[in-house]
């Protein structure tokens, strides 16, 4: 039997309703039973990190979202409309931290 028609046949089998029901309740079974395969429960150093990676890098975008954007109101190329829409959208997203530590208590 070559690879081109064994194919269409696993293809086939897979599309049954019956065989992706029993493909979803094995999933789930084993999410809810070995959830240690998941590897989540010690995330460790490296995701702090990289967290605070992320903010940094989202914090030098941002300061240079706003120097850019005022330089070039001060030059008549954008709005002062457009620089105060940036400088709120900064204060938002400098901000998203602490309104969802103060909505949820900090996760814990």
């Amino acid at each position: 039997m070559s690879r081109t028609i064994a194919m269409p046949r696993i293809l086939a089998i897979a599309s049954r309703p019956s065989t992706q029901l029993l493909l979803m309740v094995a999933l789930v079974a084993t999410v809810i039973f070995c959830p240690e395969l998941a590897f989540a429960q010690d995330i460790g150093a490296k995701a702090d990190k990289a967290v605070e990676w992320i903010k940094t890098a989202v914090q030098s975008i941002l300061v240079v979202a706003v120097l850019g954007s005022g330089v070039l109101a001060a030059f008549g190329r954008m709005s002062w409309v457009t620089v105060g829409q940036v400088l709120v959208g900064a204060i938002v997203a400098g901000l998203a931290t602490e309104v969802v530590n103060a909505l949820y208590g900090g996760g814990g």
